[in-house]
């Protein structure tokens, strides 16, 4: 191993355990009231051009990038090249609750990913991403007091989430056929803060919320034909169980503090399957279809219903690359949509959520495999219906993708 290698592992583990400690005190990577829910929304963001085309990649390759969504396409990671993506997200949004509307806007580093190959045949991958993010702030809550005809009012806000630290390995079987596995150490803590103003007495309950667990997985890429590639993933049930810290404090009182454990959450089974076909080696069209099995899980929220979830995504991208060594031509050109059923049922209403996004990939090389990959989505989440909450959002994603070569020896003319 050479001292080039050296110093580039001993910079991705410094900054692999940077991010570490980052994410898992990162507190807004949204300001979706809707993440007051379960474990938080689901994290939509991904690692390189992924989510510029609409968050498909199940039938994705990892050839020029990390694809993080089916471990089988680490297979295709070119020999003697790593690839190393950092991501940062910005989030503005506008909630409106009946004729009310309020803007939040929140940005934050988003996921770290470096992955090469193990063989000629075969590739892995370690990312740390967000799993589910928590960011919500309820003002002016009205409760009444059981017995009485009074109330009280509440301010509740909460913060945090859980992030997946992963590792993919991918094989390829025949020229045609490649599997893969992988497995996620999830982790995280949710913070909740709650001050109940109960006439001139103010009470203050501070929950902290730790989570850890394990969740496994499986993907196979198949290429039946030229240029059409179809797709498989499933991801297994999982338990996430963990421990509660509560303060409880009243003005000019002592606290008082207690841990409990938490009811294990579950995880749900979930499939995926997906297709890519490229036409005049130029255009890459993708569709995406997942499930995830909510139902089966047999648990609910207070305020909602688990219900089975169901998401669609379509991708394109358009990669002139007629002439290599011109700039503009080995620009990509991106645009997506997503769809999402949802997996919270309130009152008999789905919290759907859907967004278009329009993406663009800015070579960092002659070889177009370093790339700047910029993404705009514009999306919305709920309803107004009978308290519900309809949020419009402006989502903005940055991911640097690097690819560099080691194990080359260099040659003196």
């Amino acid at each position: 191993m050479n001292i080039n290698k050296y110093k580039l592992l001993t910079t991705l583990t410094l900054c692999f355990f940077t991010s570490i400690s980052v994410l898992s005190q990162s507190n807004s990577l949204t300001s979706s009231p809707y993440s007051l829910y379960g474990l938080g929304t689901f994290n939509s963001t991904y690692t390189g051009k992924t989510s510029g085309i609409g968050s498909t990649g199940i039938a994705n390759s990892s050839s020029t990038f990390i694809n993080n969504l089916n471990p089988a396409s680490l297979a295709s990671i070119p020999l003697k090249t790593f690839f190393f993506d950092v991501g940062m997200k910005s989030e503005y949004g506008v909630q409106i609750d009946g004729g009310v509307k309020e803007t939040k806007n929140v940005a934050n580093f988003s996921n770290m990913a470096f992955a090469f190959p193990l063989s000629a045949k075969s590739g892995v991958s370690v990312t740390l991403i967000p799993y589910t993010n928590v960011g919500y702030s309820l003002s002016n809550i009205e409760t009444d007091i059981e017995g009485t005809t009074s109330s009280f009012i509440s301010d509740i806000d909460g913060s945090g989430g859980i992030n997946s630290l992963k590792l993919n390995y991918g094989y390829s079987l025949l020229d045609n056929l490649s599997v893969g596995a992988t497995g996620s150490v999830l982790f995280g803590q949710i913070i909740e803060n709650e001050v109940n103003y109960i006439g001139s007495n103010v009470l203050t309950i501070y929950d902290s919320n730790s989570y850890s667990g394990f969740q496994f997985g499986a993907g196979v890429q198949y290429e039946p034909i030229k240029d059409v590639t179809v797709g498989a993933v499933v991801t297994f049930p999982s338990l996430i169980g963990g421990d509660k810290e509560t303060t409880v404090s009243q003005y000019y009182d002592d606290q008082i503090e207690y841990t409990d454990d938490l009811d294990d959450f579950k995880l749900p089974l979930e499939v995926g399957f997906g297709i890519q076909k490229r036409f005049l080696d130029q255009v890459n069209v993708a569709i995406d279809y997942r499930m995830k099995y909510w139902s089966k899980t047999d648990q609910t929220d207070e305020l909602g219903t688990f219900v089975d979830q169901n998401m669609l995504a379509l991708g394109v991208e358009f990669a002139p690359s007629a002439n290599p060594l011109k700039f503009w031509n080995n620009v990509e050109y991106r645009a997506g949509f997503n769809y999402d059923s949802g997996n919270l049922e309130i009152d008999n209403k789905k919290i759907y959520n859907y967004g278009a996004n329009i993406g663009i990939g800015i070579p960092l090389s002659y070889d177009g495999l370093s790339m700047l990959n910029l993404a705009y989505t514009y999306g919305k989440k709920g309803q107004i219906y009978d308290g519900l909450i309809q949020e419009n959002y402006h989502l903005l994603t940055l991911n640097i993708s690097l690819a560099g070569q080691w194990f080359v020896k260099r040659k003196i003319q």
